[in-house]
């Protein structure tokens, strides 16, 4: 995927995650410099994951589009996140909070889902889930490219891990 299509896709994400960080948890976040991710092993210890289908119709012609967006909280983080969004004051991950990560992503993903479809982009997502414990793996797709965005936040740094296959 060209450096230019990247962005235009990935923007909405990154703008989503603003709103929905300002809105559901009164915290203002800032994305960091992305790099391209060369393995399967997320920076965080909680993630939440969600598959993406569905077809481009555009400038750059037509075709399908297939992909996942993860976001990976080390612990500490998503503690803090969780009692931010849910007004508690959790000490440690618990079934609790285990789902707040995939609550998150989903809110995420419907909102920029909204301006995707703006730019020609029609998806569909999975159900999210969340994979828990230090040194977990995901499987990405296969030929997609992983781009990690660190994002940071008030309660710690955490990442958006984005990959795509147009």
């Amino acid at each position: 995927m060209g450096a230019q299509r990247f962005i235009e896709f990935s923007r909405p994400f990154v703008q989503a995650s603003k709103v929905i960080f300002e809105t559901m948890i009164a915290t203002k976040i800032e994305a960091g410099k992305p790099s391209i991710k060369k393995d399967q092993r997320p920076r965080g210890d909680i993630s939440a994951v969600i598959g993406l289908t569905g077809m481009y119709e555009g400038k750059e012609g037509d075709g399908p589009i297939r992909g996942m967006m993860v976001i990976s909280w080390p612990m500490s983080t998503y503690v803090k996140i969780a009692n931010a969004m849910l007004m508690e004051s959790f000490t440690e991950y618990s079934d609790a909070i285990s789902d707040t990560g995939a609550e998150i992503s989903n809110m995420i993903l419907g909102n920029a889902k909204r301006d995707l479809k703006a730019l020609g982009y029609s998806l569909d997502m999975t159900i999210p889930s969340t994979i828990s414990g230090q040194g977990h793996t995901i499987s990405y797709p296969i030929d997609t490219t992983v781009v990690l965005i660190p994002i940071i936040s008030a309660h710690g740094e955490f990442y958006m891990e984005l990959c795509f296959k147009f």
